[in-house]
């Protein structure tokens, strides 16, 4: 409501704010469709973002829950689904379950007509957890040459270069209506073709929904994401699955210099298959930012990893209870003898930030045994 809110302090306030389109591009969908109707006119020839959230934004610049089912969702999309090729994003997030949600949000862009194309489309944001119909939706009429973000969590799409070729954010987060062999499969076809991203987050959640199991054979095919410089691996649940250990065994990533190891559900102690992963993930030499959270984290991996990655240059390690620590590296000083006040913090150190310069080399054989890095990619 901020542009309202712009447009009430005065009158020279009010004139500047209706003849400034950008202002009212934002179209939070809810049951108020004359206001909607008036913000679109407002934004003249701008390019939209859609949002249909599970809550609406009041004069208060609070949000109130609102209803949503099939019928609702097709109420709201009426006024705007006539100006797809002005989309510049979309944003559709449902918590709560009701059938046919996806049906009814995105049956209009479902169509083979030019007019279901998006021209201007960026960023597409698709958001589901409790969903569980297992139907494949092909969008756009598998045209969006612009699309560059994308966030998706339950949901199938039908993964075509005309549409995903170009991204460049992916904040992917498995449907779980496959698992194992396929699931990972199914992810390495995804990436071969947005191999142009330069941020990945991934998540293969532990809930299991219509499971299928098409695909018996381990996947060997290797993908190559040159340009990939920013990695998160994220795991929800009491171990790393089964499905992100073998996908990470086939991705190259040369150029990668950040790595977030992130636990969601912020739980200790260390998962049971981290030193698995370990051994099976081929760690890029060009590493030099690691963040650590929680169950990522042991004590015996820290010195291991700074001598195995010599481009490395800072750790962050959040463990439970604690403020975050980080450790800066330089090329002068990578052997250590303060890693232990870094390591086992004393009660008084517990609510500050470290910045620690000396780790230790130590425990040789965690390094035989659990850090592989992978050499450079010609």
């Amino acid at each position: 409501m901020f542009p309202v809110r712009i447009s009430h302090v005065c009158h020279s306030w009010r004139q500047i704010a209706l003849r400034t389109p950008r202002l009212w591009r934002r179209i939070a969908l809810s049951s108020n469709i004359d206001m909607w109707k008036e913000r679109i006119s407002r934004a003249g020839a701008c390019t939209l973002d859609i949002q249909l959230f599970p809550w609406r934004p009041t004069r208060w610049s609070a949000s109130e829950r609102q209803y949503i089912d099939a019928m609702a969702i097709q109420w709201y999309l009426h006024p705007v689904m006539p100006l797809l090729r002005r989309w510049r994003s979309f944003e559709v997030v449902f918590k709560d379950y009701s059938p046919y949600l996806w049906n009814a949000a995105l049956s209009g862009l479902c169509s083979r007509s030019r007019r279901s194309r998006a021209p201007t489309l960026q960023n597409l944001t698709l958001i589901y957890p409790v969903n569980d119909d297992t139907k494949e939706f092909c969008l756009f009429s598998g045209y969006a040459p612009n699309l560059r973000n994308v966030t998706l969590d339950g949901i199938r799409l039908t993964w075509l270069p005309s549409l995903f070729g170009n991204l460049v954010f992916l904040d992917y987060t498995h449907h779980g209506f496959s698992l194992g062999h396929q699931a990972v499969y199914d992810v390495v076809v995804m990436l071969e073709i947005s191999c142009r991203l330069v941020e990945l987050r991934i998540l293969f959640p532990p809930r299991r929904r219509v499971v299928s199991h098409t695909r018996s054979s381990p996947v060997a095919r290797r993908v190559l994401l040159p340009s990939l410089q920013r990695l998160h691996l994220r795991v929800e649940g009491s171990d790393i699955p089964f499905e992100l250990m073998h996908l990470m065994s086939l991705i190259l990533t040369p150029s990668l210099t950040s790595l977030s190891l992130i636990d969601v559900d912020h739980r200790r102690p260390t998962f049971p298959g981290l030193r698995s992963f370990f051994y099976i993930y081929a760690i890029s030499p060009s590493i030099r930012l690691l963040r650590i959270e929680y169950r990522w984290y042991d004590p015996r991996m820290v010195s291991p990893i700074v001598s195995a990655l010599p481009h490395l240059r800072r750790i962050v390690i959040r463990r439970p209870q604690m403020s975050d620590q980080v450790l800066n590296l330089s090329s002068r000083n990578r052997k250590a003898r303060w890693i232990r006040d870094f390591l086992q913090p004393v009660p008084s150190q517990i609510d500050k930030v470290h910045t620690i310069c000396e780790p230790t080399i130590g425990h040789s054989r965690y390094i035989n045994h659990h850090i592989y890095v992978r050499p450079p990619v010609c």
